[in-house]
């Protein structure tokens, strides 16, 4: 009788344990992480309010294990789900992230691959789930929770020509600024979005608030098919952040670093850096 009582004492012990450092000292606040998930992009936005919204996947379910690194076990909500484009680096792990999260709003550019046997999968989970759908097609700005967030892209106003709206240059492009910092988020943006971008949101001074921004998530993981000279200069960032891993497609290109190095940009990697993280 004796030893029971011991036991239930210490399993309570252990419980309130638990439940105080879960409570209060888990992560609550503004943080962004650029998770390092192989050759891909992946980033968890936590608002202050303690909503979460996950900016693509990486390439496969390997976000899980990130998003368990970083989130409380018993937490299994993410209140946006944003994929910039359906290329597999960006939403192959979106599959299992819908799998194993509740996810309540997803954000897409609108584009379908209808012959893409993986996203007929993602289409399929999609129907399994109450989440609200949600295409950015026109420049708009949001508030979460005193921070703002400004869609630049997708936009039929920008003036792309048809041949330019490919995967790439379709991306969802987005500012979300937070006090006094402010983060660019270009999916895998190339040159002519870029520049559709600059004539439409810069004026003819050599500043342009609506695009600079203190962190710059370099577009296409430094490809040197983007990161033009002019659309750097407008956005003149303090920190480029570079999402990329082991590749063959030469990623990121060496004109691009050292273009962010003259301009003296300070350039992370995420595999050198591993997760960066922000706040």
């Amino acid at each position: 009788m004796k030893k029971s009582l011991i036991v239930l004492f210490v399993g309570a012990v252990l419980l309130l344990g638990l439940f105080c450092y879960y409570h209060f000292f888990q992560f609550t606040g503004f943080r962004v992480i650029f998770f390092n998930i192989g050759q891909g992009d992946s980033a968890l936005i936590n608002f202050s309010n303690g909503q979460k919204m996950l900016v693509d996947c990486g390439p496969d379910k390997k976000i899980l294990s990130k998003l368990g690194q970083y989130l409380p076990f018993y937490d299994r909500t993410i209140d946006y789900l944003l994929i910039s484009h359906p290329d597999g680096d960006h939403y192959g792990g979106c599959v299992d992230v819908l799998r194993r999260y509740d996810v309540k709003n997803i954000i897409e550019n609108g584009l379908s691959k209808e012959n893409d046997p993986y996203w007929q999968v993602w289409n399929e989970n999609i129907k399994n789930k109450m989440s609200k759908i949600k295409n950015i097609t026109r420049h708009e700005l949001w508030t979460i929770a005193g921070t703002s967030l400004e869609f630049f892209s997708p936009d039929g106003a920008l003036g792309l020509a048809a041949k330019e709206k490919d995967s790439n240059n379709s991306s969802i492009v987005f500012k979300l600024s937070h006090e006094s910092k402010s983060f660019l988020f270009m999916g895998d943006a190339e040159v002519s979005l870029e520049n559709a971008l600059v004539d439409k949101h810069c004026t003819a001074s050599s500043t342009c608030p609506a695009l600079r921004a203190t962190y710059l998530k370099v577009g296409h993981h430094g490809s040197d098919s983007s990161s033009g000279d002019d659309f750097i200069r407008a956005v003149a960032p303090q920190i480029a952040i570079i999402s990329v891993g082991k590749n063959t497609f030469g990623h990121p290109s060496l004109r691009v670093m050292r273009h962010l190095e003259r301009a003296l940009i300070e350039i992370w990697r995420t595999d050198q850096k591993n997760d960066i993280i922000l706040r």
